[in-house]
Parts: C-alpha cells; structure tokens; sequence
C-alpha cells in the first residue's frame, strides 16, 4: 500500500487515477490543437502561463469528479457498468463546473468547444482504458504475491476478500497451515518442516508475508520470517493488513499497548486543527450557499406535509463525551419515541413522515448541522455523534468505544462512507473500527478525500433510513 499524509492507498487506485489524471491532460492538449488547427490558428499561441493554467483546470476537476462519484471505489472497480454510470456522472459533473468557471473568468482561454470535445476524447479514452483493465487486470498478472501464514477463519477470511476486491492489488499464492492446526482453509498446504518457510518463500517469490494466526502463537516459525523480513519480504499481522489494506482498525485484535506506543493517534498538529477549524468554516459556508433554496424549499415541505416543528432537536455525546443539541430537520412524526425509550431507526420506519423519507435518503435532513458546524461544536468530518442512551449501552458492550468521543462529531466521516447507516450494535461496532482508522490516521488530506467521497454517498445513496 502507497501511504499519503498516513493515509493508505490502493496502488491499483492510485494507478487507474493518475493515468486517469494524465489522459484527460493529454486529451485537452489534442482538442485544443484540434480546434486551433481547424480554424488555422497556430497551436504555439496556447502555451503560456495562462493557457496552461487553464488547461490545468480540466484534468484537476475531472480527477475531483472522479474521485467524488466512487469512480475508483471497489464497486465502481469490479462492476463495469456501475464504472461506466459514474464515468457519465462525473463528465457531466465537471462540464457544468468548468462552464460556470469559465463564466465567472472569461478571461481564462479555455474555449467552450475545446471543453467539450476535450470531456468527449476523455470519456471514450478513460472508459477504453478501465475496459482494458476490467479484461485483462488479473491479480495473478499485476497482484502483489501473498503469502498467509495459517489456515483458519482469519486466513479463510483474507483468502475470500482478496478473491473479490481486485482494488486490494493482492494475489493469494498460497495459504500455510502452522503445525497441528485445524485448517478451514481446503486448499492450505502444510509444509514438512515450517521452519524452512523462508526457503519455500524465496521458491514461490513471494512478496508479502500475512501472519493470520495470533502473534504469541508459539508455532510461528520466527528465524525463518526473520529471514524473509531481511530478504526484503514484506510481513504484516492482520491487524495491520485491516488497516492499511481495508481501511479500518479490527477491534478483534487491538490491545491497549497498541494504541499508546503505535504510529498515528496524535490528534494532528497545532497548525492541523487550525487547518481543520478553517476547512470546516469554509466547506459550511459554501454548502449553505449553495444548498440555502433546497434548505428553504425543505422547510416548506416539513412544515406544509406534517404537525409539528421544523427543525428537531436531539441530544448528541460530542467532544471528550460533551453533550451537545444537533439540529435536523424534522423527519419523523411528533412523539415518535412517545413511550420514553430511545430506538434504533429502521428501514422503513413507520415513524417517518412522507417527506421525511425523502429528507432521510437524500440526506438533507442533515444540511442543519451545517450550523452545528459553524458554532465549532461538530466538525465537517468525524465520527457521527450518538445519542446518550446508545452510548452507555455501547460503552459497555463494544470494546475502545469511548475513544471515539477525542475529535469532534462531524455531519460526514470515513465511516459514512465506507460502511452504511448503522441501526444495531453490530453496526456501530463495524463502524467504530472506520473511526478508530479515521482518529488513528487522520490529516487534513483524509478530510479532503472523505469530503470528495460524500458526493458518491449523496448520489448514489447506500442504507438511508
């Protein structure tokens, strides 16, 4: 995995979108000389400052949009025709973005017909190129080659993730029962001697090394992966194979001398939070503005289609367990928890309104919080803010869920877009090992990327309830 600002990336992503990136340059480029060469213009008179600031323009708002429909996400991946749907989306996207930038700064020259042939040559070039990879990316052609060490349920687990998220860029050579263990994973080889594994290793090239057995496990071969970590193969436990590879931290295997002596749980730096307060006060300001008619037109409907208030007022555990009012809108009839006790929402909630169901899925219901924000009480992006009476319930049952309360709630967050709306405990379990990623490895990137990441959830909604 390539670690940005302590954030890992899939080199399988990275690399699709930096070729991505280059093509739509590369295609600007070819329309412009395209279009000067239809008029007789001499293509020379296009590669000033100016010019190219301008033709930089494209690539960077065609890569955001990309990146913001889930154009890279391990659906989007596997599926060619939900890639082909966001592909479609994000043109559009970055058209109407750079018609209204162009707009504002005619003085760009960046001709309107050099845009729209430029989207054109990149829809069919980047849709050509993904198809390509669609066809012939096998992991065994592009894969890292990976080894796993033991042969249980976690191995058994690995084995069937890195069968299906071809994004995770790993090929599963080969699984190594550990002497005297009862193999779930059929096609485990046992080896005659274990500690020869650094032999067997170097036979098979192997890249990478995943321990899935416990790491005080007595019958790990320790001088033969001494030996392979020093012939330069890579070894991970499973904790740091959830983390880097599948972006969350698996709670099953974190013990508390992790936490205080691993790389990552610092909070960010005195200059990061200031960079955090301004992000959040920027991104706010800009979605009010933008989304103030729908957030009037909301209001209208709320009050007009059922009794009650508009907005709703609900009690949130935030920062260092700090309660804290979020403001919604009203989605649900008045009195919905008329008998005391806090519930779980739902699908298909009875206690929903007609337009609250619509505010729910579209997540406008959120837009609010957007003052939450501004008040510094939430940030942009975060954990999602619980109520008290889950809390207690989940402090109890879910191991290190109270470090989730050290950084401020946010309206988005890794969670929300890697993992759909939780109603359970075992919901907020899996969503608490997102957050636990998120805190461990935040940067004023992550928040950036999560921010981008919110269109696709937006747009493509995914366990609204």
């Amino acid at each position: 995995m390539v670690r940005i600002f302590r954030h890992y990336v899939s080199p399988v992503k990275l690399t699709l979108a930096l070729v991505d990136l280059f093509l739509i340059l590369t295609c600007v480029v070819l329309a412009e000389y395209l279009r000067y060469a239809a008029i007789g213009l001499e293509w020379s008179v296009a590669l000033g400052y100016e010019a190219w600031f301008a033709k930089l323009l494209v690539p960077v708002a065609g890569s955001c949009a990309l990146l913001g429909v889930g154009a890279y996400h391990a659906d989007a991946i596997q599926d060619f025709r939900v890639f082909s749907l966001r592909l479609a989306v994000s043109l559009v996207v970055t058209g109407l973005f750079l018609s209204a930038v162009l707009y504002i700064l005619p003085m760009l020259p960046l001709w309107r017909s050099i845009l729209l042939l430029s989207l054109l040559l990149s829809a069919f070039s980047i849709f050509a190129v993904h198809g390509l990879f669609q066809l012939f990316g096998r992991m065994d052609l592009i894969g890292q080659r990976v080894l796993i060490l033991g042969a249980g349920e976690v191995a058994n687990e690995l084995q069937q993730y890195a069968a299906r998220a071809r994004e995770s860029g790993l090929n599963i050579v080969d699984v190594i029962a550990l002497p005297e263990e009862e193999s779930v994973v059929t096609s485990a080889t046992s080896l005659d001697d274990i500690n020869t594994l650094d032999s067997y290793v170097r036979a098979r090239e192997i890249e990478m090394i995943i321990i899935a057995a416990d790491e005080s496990d007595q019958r790990l071969p320790l001088e033969a992966l001494i030996a392979c970590k020093l012939s330069g193969v890579e070894i991970k436990d499973k904790l740091s194979f959830y983390e880097q590879v599948r972006g969350y931290v698996d709670i099953r295997s974190v013990r508390s001398e992790w936490i205080i002596f691993s790389d990552g749980f610092k909070g960010g730096t005195g200059i990061e939070r200031l960079g955090k307060r301004l992000l959040d006060v920027i991104v706010s300001l800009t979605l009010l503005v933008i989304t103030l008619p729908i957030i009037l037109l909301a209001a209208v409907l709320v009050k007009v289609t059922s009794k009650g208030p508009i907005f709703y007022r609900q009690q949130r555990v935030g920062l260092n367990g700090e309660p804290f009012d979020l403001l919604k809108f009203r989605s649900m009839k008045v009195n919905a928890e008329a008998e005391g006790t806090p519930q779980w929402a739902q699908k298909n909630d009875p206690r929903v309104t007609l337009i609250g169901g619509f505010l729910r899925k579209t997540r406008i219901d959120e837009l609010p919080q957007i003052i939450n924000v501004l008040s510094g009480v939430m940030s942009f992006v975060g954990p999602r803010p619980e109520r008290p009476f889950f809390v207690d319930q989940l402090v109890d049952e879910i191991s290190l869920y109270r470090e989730r309360h050290c950084v401020k709630p946010g309206i988005t967050g890794w969670a929300q877009i890697q993992y759909p709306y939780g109603a359970s405990v075992a919901d907020a379990k899996r969503k608490l090992e997102y957050d636990l990623y998120y805190i461990k490895n935040y940067s004023l990137f992550l928040d950036l990327l999560i921010i981008l990441q919110t269109v696709r959830v937006v747009i493509f909604p995914s366990g609204a309830r």
